[in-house]
């Protein structure tokens, strides 16, 4: 089939979630399927990638740019577009994706996520797939509550209604919508439109990430925590992190060591990690080693939504994960079997002295884990499943 890619990231570098999820599928449906990518760009620099996605039979690119920026807040302010749609609303992509669709005879077009649906033509004779990485209200939703200038919050709330009302609009345009998980997709298919969505989560490269057995030494506990603090809700899990959970568990273990990798972090939080003794790497040459050279993944989510790459990567390499109800949103798994759930920063130090008591039964959790991210979480059975709803959309 010939498919048109929209996209709200390029696919490469593999630095967030959204760009691991896309590369893998488009590298694995490519072969069945030819596939025209169009994709947002931040800045010029990104074009040098495109020789990492030859597998695409045709790339064209659009600059965005960073959200914060006048035009996008000011045409927000002044239009009922939420900040967000504001920045992905770009005239040139929406006209050369019609001149594509007139003299291209595509099969469907394929929207990832939603909020790129303001560079499309307002009439389309083939039909859409949107998929969604996240329910975006809830996540904003979830920001605003949090945020700490009271003052400003009934003016994020606006915004975020306006995300929804966008975010709903088009999933009632779409012919076929898929979510990452069950939450996201009892969501949308509770909304006003009552659409049926198919789940697809996210995955692993089980070849790329391979199991590491742990000796799980209770005199050198190692400690990890993985994400891109662009991305809001890692931002507030680290913050957490440094201000609840880590003193407390360095006062129950004296030798215990933690190290943050992940882009962007700001000059104040790195500040707090060197006082509190936390290494802090803004980015590694190989992901593995990072997992291959800690025993835990502690990650204290408070936002939900979609799934997690650096807790399926834990997974899948033998890092046993202790993280919140909202951190295993979406991948199918049972507290104490495959993971230990925490919420109170005292339910962090348990989990720990649970597992450096028990060192042979935290292998067997993690051996299991392993287990699950083969058989449900691997990129191929995805991508199968994609190709599958592209198929049946037709």
């Amino acid at each position: 089939m010939k498919i048109l890619f929209i996209s709200a990231i390029l696919p490469y570098p593999l630095h967030s979630g959204g760009q691991v999820r896309l590369y893998n599928l488009l590298k694995l449906l490519s072969k069945k399927h030819d596939i025209t990518l169009y994709a947002f760009i931040r800045n010029g620099n990104e074009r040098q990638y495109v020789k990492e996605l030859s597998f695409v039979k045709k790339i064209k690119l659009f600059y965005r740019g960073r959200v914060w920026q006048p035009k996008y807040i000011l045409r927000s302010l002044t239009s009922s577009l939420s900040l967000l749609l504001s920045s992905y609303e770009h005239e040139e992509m929406k006209k050369d994706i019609a001149y594509e669709l007139e003299h291209e005879q595509f099969d469907l077009v394929h929207l990832e996520p939603f909020y790129v649906c303001g560079s499309m033509p307002e009439e389309m004779k083939c039909p859409m797939v949107v998929a969604e990485h996240n329910i975006e209200y809830e996540v904003y939703e979830s920001y605003v509550k949090q945020f700490p200038i009271s003052f400003l919050r009934p003016f994020l709330h606006m915004d975020v209604a306006k995300i929804k009302k966008q975010e709903e609009t088009v999933w009632g345009k779409a012919h076929t919508i898929i979510a990452v998980s069950g939450h996201d997709a009892s969501v949308i298919e509770s909304s006003v439109y009552k659409k049926k969505v198919t789940v697809i989560p996210n995955g692993v490269d089980t070849s790329y990430f391979s199991y590491e057995k742990k000796l799980f030494n209770k005199e050198h506990p190692s400690f990890l925590f993985v994400g891109n603090f662009f991305w809001m809700p890692n931002v507030k899990a680290v913050e957490r992190l440094f201000g609840e959970i880590w003193p407390k568990v360095f006062e129950a273990f004296p030798h215990a060591h933690l190290t943050i990798v992940g882009k962007h972090l700001s000059q104040k939080l790195q500040e707090e990690a060197k006082a509190l003794h936390i290494a802090y790497k803004k980015y590694v040459e190989d992901i593995r080693d990072a997992y291959k050279s800690s025993d835990i993944l502690l990650a204290p989510m408070t936002i939900s939504g979609g799934t997690k790459f650096k807790i399926l990567e834990a997974m899948g390499s033998g890092c046993l994960v202790v993280t919140t109800k909202e951190g295993m949103e979406g991948i199918e798994v049972q507290n104490g079997i495959h993971y230990h759930e925490a919420s109170l920063a005292s339910d962090y130090v348990s989990a720990i002295q649970n597992v450096y008591g028990h060192p042979s039964k935290s292998r067997g959790m993690t051996a299991k884990a392993r287990k699950v991210i083969e058989n449900k979480y691997n990129w191929k059975s995805q991508a199968m499943k994609l190709s599958i709803v592209w198929e049946k959309t037709i």
